[in-house]
């Protein structure tokens, strides 16, 4: 493993990647919910894992390079709060081939973000279908996320799918 320091890695993204930041995502809202009053009301309404912004981009051209893993977790509402919309919970992915950004010290990997949203679903839409709707919405994140490709993690049965 190549424990290299720099500002992106150049490594190319592949399935078994996908896997591996899938799982780490999942590790890290598991113990969100456990620790966070408002996003544990989400614990069971997981609709789509996302990998998003530039990490997408690079799974896409392979050229971008990859200052972080950005995944967005989606939840159907339901809850009288939201999730935690403005949150962003980091995680250390750990040493792998992709190396670490200098910034962020204390980190023995590339970090992981993992951001969130509750969103409406339709009767009978796809989460796929839910997540494009909402990605075609005038909200701030939305608008940015839908600039670069998004690409599921979860459920299986969509993985490694381009959602937008």
């Amino acid at each position: 493993m190549i424990s290299d320091v720099s500002e992106r890695s150049y490594e190319p993204l592949a399935l078994a990647d996908l896997r591996m930041i899938a799982s780490a995502a999942m590790q890290s809202l598991n113990a969100v919910f456990d620790r966070a009053r408002v996003a544990g009301l989400y614990r069971n309404r997981l609709l789509l894992l996302a990998l998003a912004q530039g990490s997408a981009l690079h799974y896409l051209n392979g050229t971008n390079g990859i200052k972080d893993f950005d995944v967005w977790a989606y939840f159907e509402a339901g809850p009288a709060k939201p999730f935690p919309h403005r949150k962003r919970w980091c995680s250390d992915l750990g040493p792998t081939r992709f190396g670490r950004h200098p910034d962020d010290l204390g980190y023995s990997g590339r970090r992981l973000d993992v951001m969130g949203r509750s969103i409406e679903v339709v009767s009978g839409e796809s989460a796929e279908d839910a997540v494009r709707r909402w990605l075609a919405s005038s909200a701030k994140s939305a608008v940015a996320l839908r600039q670069k490709p998004v690409f599921c993690l979860f459920p299986d049965s969509s993985f490694s799918k381009r959602i937008n």
